[in-house]
């Protein structure tokens, strides 16, 4: 296992196994999957935009590991975890890395919800729209 990263004002170690799989150093003092485990610091990753891959790439190579290993990043974690945040500072996070990147389609659930829960008019209004957009292309 290699260590990477750290992500949140916390700095928890993130890495990637010798089988490609990224995990995290938990507070009891193992390494978790984050795929399997979702923790809530994932969701810090949402405001660093574009910046994120790109750092993310250039961290692997510093490691000497491949930078395509930052594809198989569980992005998707972290736009769930914002979507279905209580505030809204996390929800139009979630909102923008969709609005950005697109593939509202993995995320039809939340985004229903949010059109009823969303903290803002701005955020519902969003929701519906990227809801709206997502139907579309599961239909094409």
């Amino acid at each position: 296992m290699v260590v990477v990263t750290e992500l949140s004002k916390s700095r928890v170690p993130v890495g990637v196994t010798g089988a490609g799989e990224w995990v995290y150093l938990a507070r009891e003092g193992g390494w978790s999957s984050l795929a399997a485990s979702s923790p809530v610091f994932l969701v810090t990753v949402l405001p660093q935009r574009a910046a994120f891959h790109s750092e993310l790439r250039s961290r692997l190579v510093a490691v000497g590991l491949s930078p395509a290993l930052a594809d198989t990043f569980p992005i998707d974690s972290s736009v769930r975890l914002g979507l279905t945040w209580l505030t809204e500072f996390w929800q139009q996070a979630a909102l923008d890395w969709l609005e950005r990147e697109g593939g509202g389609e993995a995320f039809l659930p939340e985004l229903e919800a949010l059109v009823h829960t969303g903290g803002t008019p701005r955020i519902r209004h969003a929701a519906r729209r990227l809801g709206r957009a997502a139907r579309q292309q599961t239909r094409e």
